[in-house]
C-alpha cells in the first residue's frame, strides 16, 4: 500500500509482489475526525486478514461519512486491496478500474493501475492449463494482462510497481507467443495449413522478441511448402537466419536453402 493522505505514514517495506500488504500501516498521530478514526479500525481489520468484515466496515463510513471526501475515497481503494487480499481478483480488478474512472486524478492512481493489472496477471491460466487445447481456453484474462501492464507502464515508467510490472509484462507475452505457436502446430497437425500460415505470421510480427520465434519460421516455412509455395518458404528460412543467426533453427535454414539452390 502505498502512502496514503493526509498525515497516514507507512513506515514499513513498500508491496511484496503481488500479495500487496503482507506489511501493517502505522499511523501517525491521532484520528483528527470520526471518519478518520472509523478508517483506522477497517484498516486494521484488512490488515487482520478480516476481509469480508473491513469490507463492510469500510461500505459503512462511506455510508455515513458521505462529506468525509478523501476517507470515503480511501475506503474504495481499500474495498479493492481487500477483494485482492482475499484472492477475488475478478472483483478486485472491477473495483480498482471504478477508482481509477471515478477518480482520475487521485495521487494513488498509478498504484490503483498497477493492481488492477496484477489482478489480471494473478487471474492467467498457468502454462499447465494454458497450452493444452488452447482453441477451447479463454485468453480474456491474459489479454487484458498485456494490455494492462502495457498501459501502465507507458504512464507510470518510474513508478515503484514498474519494476515487477515490466517482469510480468514479459511473462505475459511469452504465454501469449507459446499459445500462438501451439495453435499453429494444432493447424498444421490437422492439414490446417492456411491457417497456420495466418498464425504464424501474426506470431512473428505480434512477439518478435520471443524465443519460440525461430521455431515459428521453421514451421512457417513448412507451411508454405505444404501450400506449394517454395519462393516464400525461401523468403521465411532467408528471414530466419538474418534475425537469429546463432539458433539451432537458422543451421536447418541454411541446410534446406542449400539443398535448393535453383529457388529464386
Amino acid at each position: 500500500m502505498k502512502r496514503l493522505l493526509c498525515g497516514i505514514i507507512l513506515t514499513c517495506a513498500v508491496l511484496c509482489g503481488a500479495c500487496g500488504s503482507s506489511h501493517k500501516t502505522v499511523f501517525e498521530g491521532d484520528p483528527k475526525s470520526e471518519a478518520e478514526a472509523e478508517y483506522r479500525k477497517a484498516v486494521k481489520t484488512l490488515e487482520s486478514g478480516s476481509y469480508e468484515d473491513s469490507v463492510k466496515a469500510f461500505h459503512a463510513i462511506k455510508l455515513k461519512f458521505p462529506y468525509a471526501t478523501r476517507w470515503a475515497t480511501l475506503c474504495d481503494l481499500r474495498i479493492a486491496d481487500a477483494y485482492r487480499d482475499s484472492g477475488d481478483y475478478s472483483q478486485a480488478a472491477v473495483s480498482y478500474q471504478a477508482f481509477i474512472r471515478t477518480y482520475p486524478a487521485h495521487p494513488d492512481i498509478a498504484y490503483a493501475s498497477y493492481q488492477a493489472a496484477n489482478c489480471y496477471y494473478e487471474m492467467m491460466p498457468s502454462d499447465i492449463f494454458f497450452l493444452p487445447d488452447p482453441w477451447q481456453r479463454d485468453r480474456k484474462s491474459t489479454s487484458q494482462a498485456e494490455a494492462s501492464l502495457a498501459a501502465f507502464l507507458r504512464r507510470y515508467p518510474g513508478d515503484e510497481n514498474a519494476p515487477r510490472a515490466r517482469e510480468q509484462y514479459a511473462e505475459v507475452r511469452r504465454r501469449l507467443a507459446n499459445h500462438e505457436l501451439y495453435v499453429a502446430e494444432y493447424d498444421f497437425k490437422n492439414d490446417a495449413f492456411k491457417g497456420a500460415v495466418l498464425r504464424l505470421n501474426e506470431l512473428i510480427s505480434t512477439y518478435p522478441e520471443a524465443e519460440n520465434i525461430p521455431k515459428a519460421h521453421i514451421l512457417l516455412a513448412h507451411s508454405y511448402l505444404k501450400l506449394k509455395d517454395p519462393i516464400s518458404a525461401k523468403k521465411t528460412l532467408q528471414a530466419l537466419i538474418d534475425k537469429a543467426p546463432d539458433s539451432d533453427y537458422a543451421q536447418d535454414a541454411r541446410d534446406w536453402l542449400a539443398r535448393n539452390p535453383n529457388i529464386p
